[in-house]
Parts: structure tokens; C-alpha cells; sequence
């Protein structure tokens, strides 16, 4: 049944109506192969956020790891025209990271969403990547380094747009808390977001001029239990305020990253994956951001090397919690024909905990992508 399943939706991904007409489907996406390398363990081994507590001249456990889930399907739909001065478009798009065996992969939604454009005001309702952070790390397309520096994760959203076409834009969010992390303090059922009743609020104002691009950004959330948390409180907010910016020079060499601060950032991928302190009912604030520098050596080549972290208060985090969790990286992808490409990946990559001993690991990715 489930085998029937996926291939009707890959049918449908893969069918539209007829070329040149309103609406037109364009099938896209691509098959990848990923070799993966840890000397030791992680959180997880194809997608990891941290590095687990390693005891003082303990052996490394390493481990290998070969699997084609980042293989992607998509459909875009082009926009067509649903009123006077008005059109519509949209996007569907699949992977296979969503559990089962190595042979047996589960399909994973990962967008769904339409676009109705007017002039200059864009309205999007579906789910895509949150409307903060909108900048990627060049290392481990599997975890997006999430909760080592980076921010943000596809969240269900309406979403409102006013771009111009000067170089500005300004756009507001509303969408579901709790999706990410799904967190349920009170383990009464009930996620913590849905229980407050309110979507989360996100916005970003940005600027574009040549090569430069740069934002500013602020994410709010509410939460709420039945009880409160260590007879402390029942309330709590999420909330973030971060920048980002990219600026290229020429075209070989370019310089992006994103900064933020804020606090109780599990949800967003923040704070090492901790929000609240379940021994003492109070938000974990948490700072960082990350940095990478492009070069492109010669035709076909792109060489990234990067640095990022996330740094909890570590007053806030609980005994036994993660304090810091940064990382350094190299990338080197080689695209000899457009629809192919060879990359691999050196991270190394260190968590310090409260309480416990660090963890290192060095994790090595060897991948092989044909788009279509």
C-alpha cells in the first residue's frame, strides 16, 4: 500500500498540463549518493546536530554510513493567470529522508506551497523554509548544521511579501509553533505550541545592491502547559532578532554568513537543540551564527571554507546540557557537466556539555549528484 502511495505522488510530481499552457508543470530535481565517515558518534549518523559526550581517552567509535535519501523530486508550477493583473504558481517537493531501512526509504515532504502574486505584494500559504535565516552552510546538506550556527527549518506558514523590484523588500509570517521540535513539557498530548494558541510571527526586511544582499530579521513564538514547568511557569516565548548578508566580489570569491541571539530556540534550531530548563521552568538563552568563504578556483569548481557556532548561557542549561557546539568546515564540489557533480566535505566538529566531558569527531562526506 505505501509502495502504491509513493508512486501515484511521484506521478503526479511528474505530470501537468500541456507544455505552454496556463499553469505549466515543470518536473525537477535530483539523484543523490552520499558516502559518510565519523570517527566518532554523533547525534545522528546521517543527519547530526551535535557530537556526543566522549569520556577522557576513550577509543573513538567510528562508523560508516552509504545511503541515497537526499535524492529529491519536485514539481514548479508556473504562474497562471486567476484574475486581472493577478497569477498563481506553486511548488511540490519530496525526499527520502523520513525514516525506514536503507532499502526501504520513506518518502518526506519537504514543500508544498502556492504563490498568488499582485503587483508588487507576493502571498504565499503552504510549507517552505521559514521566512528567517534564509541563508544556507555549504557542509552536511543532510543536518544544515542546525543548532552548530544555523537557524531556521520548513515550517507550516502564510506568508506576505512586498518587493518592489528597487532592491527592498519587507515580508511578515505567521505559522506553526512546535512543529520542529515537538515539544510537550506537561506530557499531556498536547504540543506546547498548539496549546497557546497563537501562530508564531517572523519578519525580515532586505536590501539587494549588485552583489551585496543583506537582511535583518526577528522570530516570536508562544508556548504553553496545562501545569507549569518546576512550579515555575506555565508561559513561554520564543523569540530571536538576526542579520545576514552576502557580498560577492568578481566572480570568484564570495563572503556570506548570519548572527542572531534570542532565547528558547529548539523550535527554530537554536540553543543545541534546548528551549526550556525542565529543572527550573526558565527559557535557555542562546547566541551564534556561522561565516563561509567561496572560491572558485576554475571552470566547474567551487571550494567553501566556514566556521560556526552555537553558544548557550550555560547558567541556563541544565546539568548535563550542551554549552557549545561549533564547527569548521572545507567543501569542494566539481561540476564537469551541468547535470553532474562531485563533492566532498571535511568537517570537524566539537560539543562541550555541563557536567560531562567533550565530544569530537571528524566526519568525512563523499557525494555524487545528477540533477535533472
Amino acid at each position: 500500500m505505501k509502495k502504491a502511495i509513493a508512486v501515484s505522488v511521484l506521478v503526479c510530481l511528474m505530470s501537468g498540463p500541456e507544455p505552454g499552457s496556463a499553469g505549466q508543470v515543470t518536473p525537477y530535481g535530483f539523484v543523490r549518493f552520499d558516502a559518510v565517515f565519523d570517527d566518532s558518534r554523533l547525534s545522528h549518523h546521517q543527519y547530526p546536530n551535535w557530537v556526543k559526550s566522549e569520556p577522557p581517552g576513550a577509543e573513538n567509535n567510528s562508523n560508516l554510513t552509504i545511503y541515497p535519501r537526499l535524492t529529491r523530486v519536485g514539481a514548479r508550477f508556473a504562474p497562471a493567470e486567476v484574475g486581472e493583473g493577478s497569477e498563481i504558481s506553486g511548488v511540490i517537493e519530496a525526499d527520502f529522508q523520513n525514516g525506514g531501512s536503507e532499502s526501504r526509504q520513506i518518502l518526506r515532504l519537504r514543500k508544498a506551497y502556492f504563490n498568488l502574486k499582485k503587483g508588487d505584494w507576493h502571498f504565499l500559504a503552504g510549507q517552505t523554509w521559514d521566512l528567517i535565516s534564509p541563508l544556507f552552510p555549504a557542509a552536511n546538506n543532510d543536518g544544515m548544521m542546525w543548532n552548530t550556527g544555523n537557524l531556521g527549518d520548513r515550517h507550516p506558514q502564510a506568508r506576505l511579501t512586498y518587493k518592489p523590484g528597487t532592491g527592498f523588500s519587507a515580508a511578515v509570517a505567521l505559522g506553526q509553533t512546535g512543529a520542529v521540535d515537538k515539544q510537550d513539557l506537561d506530557k499531556n498530548g498536547i504540543l506546547d505550541g498548539w496549546e497557546a494558541a497563537v501562530p508564531f510571527l517572523q519578519t525580515r526586511v532586505g536590501i539587494e545592491h549588485g552583489k551585496f544582499k543583506a537582511g535583518a530579521w526577528a522570530h516570536r513564538g508562544s508556548e504553553k502547559t496545562a501545569t507549569p514547568v518546576a512550579g515555575n511557569s506555565s508561559d513561554f516565548t520564543s523569540s530571536v532578532a538576526g542579520v545576514d548578508f552576502s557580498v560577492s566580489a568578481a566572480d570568484r570569491l564570495t563572503v556570506e554568513g548570519e548572527g542572531w541571539t534570542g532565547s528558547n530556540l529548539s523550535d527554530i534550531r537554536g540553543g543545541i537543540g534546548q528551549g526550556v530548563n525542565t529543572q527550573t521552568g526558565e527559557e535557555i538563552p542562546s547566541s551564534g551564527g556561522w561565516v563561509h568563504v567561496l572560491v572558485k578556483p576554475g571552470q566547474g569548481w567551487k571550494l567553501y571554507v566556514g566556521a560556526m557556532t552555537d553558544t548557550p548561557d550555560e547558567e541556563a542549561v541544565p546539568e548535563g546540557g550542551r554549552t557549545r557546539n561549533q564547527a569548521v568546515y572545507v567543501v569542494n564540489r566539481y561540476r564537469p557537466w551541468k547535470s553532474f557533480q562531485a563533492a566532498v566535505e571535511y568537517l570537524h566538529w566539537t560539543t562541550e556539555y555541563k557536567g560531562l566531558d567533550d565530544g569530537t569527531a571528524n566526519r568525512v562526506d563523499l557525494h555524487f549528484t545528477w540533477n535533472f
